[in-house]
């Protein structure tokens, strides 16, 4: 089985650990799996909303400032 290094945590993964989207894009820094795509998806999004006042970044487009 083709493992795959996350370029985050550096730990290897199946490809079903691996999140899709960095797979299907190739960023140039590598992939990421799940689980740090996820805490980096949460990390910009309390760096946008810190008081968490917008329940998606398409509310966030609608009404932001």
């Amino acid at each position: 089985m083709k493992k795959y290094t996350c370029s985050y945590c550096g730990d290897e993964y199946s490809k079903s650990q691996m999140d899709s989207e960095s797979l299907e894009i190739g960023y140039a820094d590598g992939y990421l799996c799940k689980t740090c795509s996820h805490e980096l998806l949460e990390a910009g999004r309390d760096a946008v909303d810190p008081d968490h006042n917008f329940s998606s970044f398409e509310d966030w487009d609608e009404n932001g400032h």
